[in-house]
């Protein structure tokens, strides 16, 4: 028959090993996460109120997790600098999805507007500066890029900050 092992017995090592793993386990909680009906983005330990939300995420997160589930932060400071907008129309087809296909392998979030009516036409020509309606256009902040020329389009990015392969990029919107 054994006898187990009085706890003044065990090497101080492993009962410091034991004590940390039992803090790491009262530590972990769950976090939730999720953008109301203003836009904001809201960090909380406890459930959002129903009638606020539009997309909740519920984590369990322990006190040595970094949440990295969210574009990065070069990705969000590039979006506030530079946001980009994806022109297009009806009849564009092939080259728009190309378009949309590069954005989407780049990895960035963009806006996505289809140019409808004649005061569609304007406010594109307002705010690109381009007076000839030919789709795509990509405007990253104040510069536009007529056209989809893959290099020009890169180029145009890197220029305004956005990095590439950013693979967690939110839907267009």
């Amino acid at each position: 028959m054994r006898t187990l092992t009085p706890l003044a017995q065990l090497p101080r090592s492993a009962l410091l090993a034991a004590l940390c793993l039992a803090t790491l386990a009262v530590q972990a909680q769950t976090t939730y996460r999720w953008i109301g009906q203003d836009g904001k983005v809201h960090y909380s330990d406890q459930p959002p109120p129903p009638s606020d939300t539009k997309e909740v995420q519920k984590k369990k997160l322990g006190a040595n997790v970094v949440d990295t589930s969210g574009p990065s932060y070069e990705s969000q400071v590039a979006r506030k600098k530079s946001p980009l907008t994806l022109y297009t129309s009806a009849n564009c087809i092939q080259n728009c999805k190309i378009a949309r296909d590069f954005l989407k392998r780049r990895g960035v979030a963009y806006t996505e507007k289809e140019i409808k009516t004649q005061e569609d036409a304007d406010d594109f020509r307002k705010a690109t500066g381009i007076e000839e309606l030919s789709v795509p256009v990509l405007q990253a902040g104040s510069k536009a890029e007529k056209g989809y020329e893959e290099n020009a389009w890169h180029a145009l990015l890197d220029a305004a900050g956005h990095p590439r392969g950013q693979s967690k990029a939110p839907p267009p919107r």
